[in-house]
């Protein structure tokens, strides 16, 4: 069975960049800006394929997708473009949660580290703040942009694996932002992440961040496709959604220039969680848990986390 949607370039939302980095999130994708950093309206970028197909038909099509490109690791050369396809739109959703936290549970912090700080864009809005910054990524490339970002703001940035984060010193603050719990696709993993930000964090410290829970409504595999065309990129998303596995595999691929041979592939790999499964780790790890709400509405699958270090 093959249902398809065919949109071609008009003013739509984006769902395969939704559903890359929300994948199951419930209620309507975060609207981006009508116009970006490239100063073109979006309404001319974004076209979209839906499909829904299975068996073989996934694997060959799969196969398609990665010719011509040359496979590299998450967030090398998606993050030439990845905030403006991906970081800026949660930003403001991501930025009111936080700030209602701070003020429900009173937070005062004189050192914050983010992990999974991407390309310092969150790092950015304390940098006239006195307090010691740190930022944290597995990635060199968006670390290269997060220095840039940064240029004459006191945080210090390093390449670090996650789940054996270590910090210089403990923090008063840990956040981990825009799903990157998701990416932990094994609960070892998870629970690995959570004992060291707990060793990294001081006794009564707070650890905030969001994650993708599991969502009913992802009842059926699906495949979805999407390319994104910008002034200099092409950015192409093979999205296969496995709600039996509660997993996302995204094939991306990056095109720079005018021959699809000189494009890379990155596959992304995400895991949706129940919220039952991220307390009970917490707990185990050495934290209370304050909060688990929704970030942008009622009914979304897309959680924010607060947790106190005991």
């Amino acid at each position: 069975m093959r249902d398809t949607d065919d949109i071609s370039f008009a003013c739509v939302h984006s769902p395969v960049v939704v559903d890359f980095h929300c994948n199951a999130k419930g209620g309507e994708p975060i609207e981006p800006r009508e116009l970006g950093e490239w100063g073109e309206p979006r309404s001319r970028m974004i076209g979209r394929s839906r499909e829904r197909e299975g068996g073989r038909r996934d694997v060959a099509a799969g196969a398609a997708f990665a010719r011509g490109g040359a496979i590299a690791a998450p967030y090398s050369a998606f993050a030439e473009v990845y905030d403006f396809l991906i970081g800026d739109p949660a930003f403001p959703a991501l930025q009111k949660v936080f700030r209602e936290s701070v003020r429900r549970y009173g937070l005062t912090f004189r050192s914050l580290a983010d992990v999974g700080c991407g390309t310092g864009g969150f790092l950015a809005q304390f940098c006239h703040v006195p307090i010691g910054l740190i930022g944290v990524d597995r990635s060199a490339s968006v670390l290269a942009i997060a220095r840039r970002r940064l240029v004459g703001c006191p945080a210090l940035l390093l390449r670090q694996d996650i789940r054996a984060l270590s910090l210089p010193r403990h923090v008063d603050l840990v956040t981990c932002r825009n799903q990157t719990i998701n990416y932990l696709t094994v609960p070892r993993d998870l629970a690995r992440v959570f004992r060291a930000v707990a060793r990294n964090l001081r006794r009564g410290g707070t650890f905030i961040f969001d994650f993708i829970s599991r969502a009913a409504e992802m009842s059926r595999r699906a495949r979805i496709r999407e390319t994104i065309r910008l002034p200099g990129h092409e950015v192409s998303f093979a999205a296969t959604m496995e709600p039996a596995r509660d997993l996302s595999v995204v094939r991306i691929r990056i095109n720079s220039g005018h021959d699809p041979r000189d494009g890379v592939v990155e596959v992304h790999r995400q895991r949706w969680f129940d919220a039952s499964m991220i307390a009970g780790l917490l707990e185990a790890s050495g934290f209370r848990v304050l909060d688990v709400r929704p970030v942008d509405g009622p009914d979304s699958a897309w959680r924010h986390v607060v947790a106190r270090r005991v």
